[in-house]
């Protein structure tokens, strides 16, 4: 939902309760980061900004076990 590409503007909501998921450990770093690549790889511009968008705040919320999948190579 925060990666639509039917959306015209970040859905901060979805996007926060992204990062909500991961500090709490109901999502585990590496899988987050592996979805987001995924979409970052899109045909649809949108779609690879707003999950440039979900990783930046991620990265900027969610510390060192984000940091460490992000910086890893797959």
């Amino acid at each position: 939902k925060a990666t639509s590409n039917l959306r015209l503007d970040p859905d901060w909501p979805s996007i926060l309760q992204i990062c909500d998921l991961i500090r709490q450990n109901d999502c585990s770093p590496k899988y987050a980061i592996t979805a987001i690549k995924k979409k970052l790889y899109s045909q649809n511009p949108h779609q690879a900004m707003f999950a440039l968008l979900v990783l930046e705040s991620i990265v900027k919320n969610c510390g060192p076990g984000v940091h460490d999948e992000v910086a890893s190579k797959p």
